[in-house]
Parts: C-alpha cells; sequence; structure tokens
C-alpha cells in the first residue's frame, strides 16, 4: 500500500468526518469503512463469484489515492424534493448535485464532494449562487421544461488542466457570467456550453461550443515499466470515455503492459479500445496495436493520441465490435498470426455475436477487462471450452463503493 493510501485508510479508521453527504449520496457507499476492509471485502466478493471456475485468490491492487481520486464528476442539476408535496403552483428551488441512494428522482444538493476533483466543492458552490441569483430553473424529465441538466467537471490529474462543461436545454444562456462564475472558483482550462434536447437526464449533447479556452484538455499517464515508467499523453473529449481514477488506472494499464511484455504478442487488438489508452500502453512491444471503436470522436482524439505519443503502429477503426469480428470472419483474413485480443466492454459486456465471433476467430491470448465483474462471471463458462484462465486480478479503481475493476488472463487451449 502507498502512503496516501495508507494515510487515506487510517484517516477513516481513526473516526475522522466522513463526506456530510454520506450515507444519503449514492456516490459513495463505504465511506465509514477502514480501506484495508475495503479492499478484504471486494477480494472476498469476487472469490465468491468465480469460484466454481477459478479456485485460487483474486488480489486487489490498491488505489494509490483515496480521496479526490476521481478526474470527472457529473453533477446533475434538479429540483429540490420535499416530503410532503407542496402545492402545484410551487415553485421548487433549484438544487445541484447527485442522486439520492436508491432514489432516481430525488437530487440532492450537496457543498462538496471528497472523491471529485480537489477544489471542487469550490466551483459547486459558486455555480449554485450564480443559479440562484439568475432564478434559473433545472430541467424536468416528468415536465419537459426547464432548462439546466448537467455541470460536467473534468480535471487532468498530471498536468492540471481542467474543464467545465455546462449542459443545458435550449434556451438563453450569459455565457460571460457563467465563465467569470467558474474563473473565480475554479480557474479551468476549457469551459464549454453544451446543448441537450433529448428526454433523459444524462450527459450528451446534440450542440456544443467552446466558451473559454480550448474543445479539450490533455492529461499523461505514467504507466510502470519495470523500474521506471511509460509515458503517455491523452487528450479529454467533453464526453469521450476514459477511467475516472488515474492513479489506478496507471496500476490497471501496467499489468496489462506487464502480459504483454510475457507473452510476446506481434499483434494485439484492442477492442472497446476508446482514445486509445490500453493501445498506447503496449505499442512499444509489439508490431502493431488495432483499435476498435463504436463512438467516433473516441477514434478522433485517439488519432490526436497516435501523433502525441508517436505510435505510427496503432491504427483506429470506428465500428462495433461485433461488426469488426464479423468482416474479420467474412474476409477470411481472420486474425493476424500470434495475436493478443484486449477487451474492455461497457457494464453490460460483451455482445452475445462478439463472444460467438470471437470463439471462431480463437486468438491465442485474450485479456478480459471487466468494470461490472458479475456479467464477466456470466460470459466466462462461453469462454472456457476454448481457453484457459491463467490469471485473475483486480484493481480498485473505485474506492468507498461496492465497485472494482477486474482483470482476466486466457490462454488458447491446444
Amino acid at each position: 500500500m502507498t502512503d496516501q493510501t495508507a494515510e487515506g485508510a487510517a484517516e477513516v479508521e481513526s473516526g475522522a468526518e466522513v463526506c456530510p453527504h454520506f450515507p444519503e449520496c449514492g456516490g459513495c457507499t463505504a465511506q465509514d469503512v477502514p480501506y484495508e476492509e475495503q479492499l478484504s471485502r471486494k477480494q472476498l466478493a469476487l472469490e465468491d463469484l468465480f469460484k466454481p471456475m477459478w479456485q485460487k485468490a483474486v488480489p486487489v491492487a490498491p488505489s494509490p489515492s483515496i480521496w479526490n481520486y476521481r478526474n470527472r464528476i457529473d453533477l446533475t442539476f434538479g429540483r429540490k424534493h420535499y416530503e410532503e408535496p407542496p402545492p402545484k403552483d410551487f415553485v421548487r428551488e433549484t438544487v445541484l448535485g447527485f442522486k439520492r441512494e436508491g432514489k432516481w428522482y430525488w437530487t440532492i444538493d450537496i457543498t462538496e464532494c471528497r472523491i471529485g476533483p480537489v477544489g471542487v466543492e469550490n466551483l459547486i458552490n459558486a455555480v449554485r449562487a450564480w443559479v440562484r441569483e439568475r432564478s434559473l430553473t433545472a430541467y424536468s424529465s416528468k415536465s419537459k421544461d426547464g432548462f439546466l441538466r448537467v455541470l460536467l467537471v473534468r480535471e487532468g490529474k498530471r498536468t492540471g488542466e481542467r474543464m467545465v462543461v455546462l449542459v443545458t436545454n435550449e434556451g438563453e444562456l450569459d455565457a460571460a457570467s457563467f465563465v467569470e462564475t467558474v474563473q473565480s472558483a475554479w480557474p479551468s482550462t476549457s469551459i464549454q456550453h453544451a446543448i441537450f434536447r433529448g428526454k433523459a437526464e444524462v450527459s450528451a449533447a446534440d450542440e456544443i461550443r467552446v466558451l473559454h479556452g480550448k474543445a479539450y484538455i490533455t492529461d499523461e499517464l505514467l504507466v510502470p515499466n519495470g523500474a521506471g515508467y511509460r509515458k503517455i499523453v491523452l487528450r479529454v473529449s467533453p464526453f469521450g470515455f476514459s477511467q475516472t481514477n488515474s492513479a489506478a488506472t496507471e496500476v490497471l494499464y501496467g499489468t496489462i503492459r506487464q502480459w504483454v511484455k510475457e507473452s510476446r504478442p506481434r499483434f494485439v487488438y484492442d477492442l472497446y479500445g476508446g482514445s486509445g489508452g490500453i493501445a498506447f500502453s503496449v505499442s512499444d512491444k509489439v508490431d502493431r496495436v488495432v483499435s476498435v471503436e463504436s463512438v467516433e470522436t473516441a477514434s478522433i482524439d485517439g488519432t490526436f493520441n497516435r501523433e502525441a505519443n508517436d505510435a505510427d503502429n496503432v491504427a483506429f477503426f470506428t465500428q462495433s465490435v461485433e461488426e469488426y469480428l464479423r468482416d474479420a470472419i467474412s474476409m477470411q483474413h481472420g486474425l493476424l498470426p500470434q495475436s493478443m485480443v484486449v477487451l474492455d466492454p461497457p457494464r453490460a459486456g460483451l455482445h452475445p455475436k462478439a463472444i460467438k465471433r470471437l470463439l471462431l476467430l480463437k486468438p491465442q491470448e485474450i485479456v478480459y477487462v471487466s468494470c461490472k465483474p458479475s456479467v464477466f462471471a456470466k460470459e466466462l463458462p462461453l469462454l472456457l471450452p476454448s481457453y484457459d484462465l491463467v490469471d485473475m486480478r483486480a484493481v480498485d479503481l473505485f474506492p468507498h463503493t461496492e465497485h472494482v475493476e477486474l482483470l482476466a488472463r486466457l490462454h488458447a487451449k491446444e
């Protein structure tokens, strides 16, 4: 355990105050549990989940930081909830925060977030004051009216660059005063305004414009490489996917890099590759990396990152994984020999067609990165007739929650 992690664990154990919004806020579920015990619970849960298929330990690597570790938070604007419903013509106050635990319709007003970026409480409270001064209303998915939707906050942990995106319904925005509010409370590299016309309460945009600075920020990861590190540079777009715990992601990518060094494949297929974090972590160890990602903006960021990392051997394809594998089969070229496939799917897991086609192509090694181990536990039995499970371990990307990132390594049977 690092000094920072040990210090954080000791802080909880010694009775230091937890976040004032815990446990009401749905963001954290275990702030009152010592960190070492959190890790033990996660390990035991994983070992129990995979017991029929894996009888060995499933070690969980700790997060290097357990407070202020997130590089992104999505704060929701909502209308204040009352235990006793007010009269129909009552104008509910606009609040800014997260959903209450187990209640998607109830946004709680927060003043701080212990796992969010350092200093973000200044931004939260300043924006709330800005909203109330102008009597702005939150969008309601029930009545389909209102203006404010989401305050998206992103941070480059190693570069210090910051991004703030205000997501609204259509309407007039006092952009100058919003920029002034942000810069006075949490000076940012990029400030943007996004318009989303959909009905869902999500972070998304139909239109987006830059109010200040650039359309993106950059961050760096120092991926463990023996006694040293491999530095990779990544562009971060407003709605692009990246792991939310940068320090623990370095541990995660370092594990994958070590497995690549041990197996020495010539080619790596990075499926669900995003903007290339895994691809660039291993690109110097193989002849070629093929990154497949269905989100076009992620592939665009990946192309930028390829130049920034001087990695000409990384190719990006904007296509669903199941379609890419279908084409590999139909064109009869299959996957290149001596290949490793890295799978890092969303929480829903692999598309059934992707599993079926992967088994037909049968790469010699698969590395599976799962952010929802219970889904992988249902998929693993489909792979085991053709593959041996040779390693399983986890990295705690989500301290103070029940979530954990799982890594599994599979070798094709002879």
